[in-house]
């Protein structure tokens, strides 16, 4: 996916990055050129619960961009959850499920 264009699936390590993913998802068209409104992102959890980005960097099951209820599941990857007016929330899935869309950082 990401990697072939010399890219990783997107990270949101900060207030400023949620912003500005929360923009670009929201200006760039993606919800009218997906078929369904999640997207993949670049954080998995291992069978403890313990959530990491693909940079290593750790993301806590408290941080504040979760959809109320989320992280639910060991085991899992994330995804963007996306609709139109709403900002950006984030949950978890079974990471063998493939999604149309994804978010790339570079």
């Amino acid at each position: 996916m990401c990697e072939q264009v010399g890219a990783g699936l997107a990270t949101v390590l900060t207030d400023a990055d949620y912003a500005t993913f929360n923009a670009t998802v929201h200006q760039s068209g993606v919800l009218y050129n997906c078929n369904e409104e999640k997207m993949h992102m670049g954080a998995t959890s291992s069978a403890n619960f313990s959530w990491q980005w693909r940079t290593g960097d750790p993301l806590s099951t408290s941080w504040a961009y979760w959809k109320p209820g989320e992280p639910d599941r060991a085991d899992a990857c994330m995804r963007a959850l996306v609709s139109p007016g709403i900002p950006v929330s984030f949950g978890d899935y079974l990471c063998g499920i493939v999604f149309s869309c994804i978010m790339c950082d570079a």
